[in-house]
This record gives C-alpha cells, sequence and structure tokens, in this order.
C-alpha cells in the first residue's frame, strides 16, 4: 500500500518511511504529480475537503497526534522487518554498502564505532544505527504497542 500525504504532512511521511511505509510527499503543483495515484492509495491531508479518493483527513497539527490518529490505517501495513529501511528524504529503499565505501561521507567516529551501513540508491544519504535509533525504536514500540 502506498501512503500519500499532503504538502501539509511532511513530517509524518517522514516518521511513516522510519515505519518502513512507501510515503509520497504529494506536492500537488509539481509535474507529473497525478502520477502517485495511480498504484492503490490513502491520502492523509490537512484539508477537510479533498479531491481524491481514500481520503483521511488528518486534525492534529502535531506529528506524534497525527501518528495516533492513522495509528489504526497503518498498523496492518507495518512490516517489523522494514522498519528503518527506507531513505527518510527520498523514500526510495535503502541497500547494504561496505564499510569502506562510506568512510568519506560519515564522520571519523560513525566510521569507527559502526560496522553496518546502508546508503540511499537515489540521494546517496548514508545511513548507520546510532543512539538515534534507539530514540526511535521506544517511540515506534510504544505507538505499536509492542
Amino acid at each position: 500500500m502506498k501512503f500519500i500525504c499532503d504538502s501539509m504532512l511532511g513530517r509524518l511521511a517522514k516518521y511513516l518511511r522510519i515505519l518502513g511505509l512507501n510515503a509520497i510527499y504529494f506536492r500537488p503543483s509539481k509535474k507529473g504529480a497525478e502520477r502517485v495515484f495511480e498504484e492503490p492509495y490513502i491520502f492523509f491531508t490537512r484539508r477537510k475537503k479533498s479531491p481524491y479518493s481514500n481520503s483521511v483527513y488528518i486534525r492534529s497539527d502535531h506529528v506524534q497526534d497525527q501518528l495516533k490518529e492513522v495509528k489504526s490505517i497503518i498498523r496492518p501495513y507495518i512490516d517489523p522487518s522494514l522498519i528503518m529501511t527506507r531513505c527518510l528524504k527520498c523514500n526510495r529503499e535503502l541497500e547494504k554498502i561496505e564499510k569502506e565505501k562510506v568512510e568519506p561521507f560519515v564522520p571519523e567516529y560513525v566510521f569507527h564505532t559502526q560496522e553496518e551501513f546502508r546508503i540511499c540508491p537515489q540521494c546517496k544519504k548514508v545511513y548507520w544505527s546510532g543512539s538515534h535509533v534507539e530514540n526511535m525504536s521506544k517511540w515506534i514500540k510504544e505507538l505499536l504497542e509492542i
């Protein structure tokens, strides 16, 4: 399932990506933007009236509350093995990369303390499991009530 977040829900899209979900940050002004609606989708919007089917109106301005609003919708689509496997910037699935190849792109301390790295094949952003992953894991467990 694809989740589409309107232009007022960029942070929600990022958090859905952390959960391993295919989350598009939708800006209607982009050329060819209507193609995002060709596959099955659920559209999250801050607009009370939406021209798109499968729309869900999000009431809150705060991402943690937004996640609570969509929890029952997204929960069946969350695969724990896919959590933190998408690029937060461009939504692509991350790929494993050899440690030696990331040395010029990560802080020296990170290079020497981490063994596994992933990279986005599109934007080339490098990811690793730092202390931020522990913090994310905590809110994921709370959200999913694990």
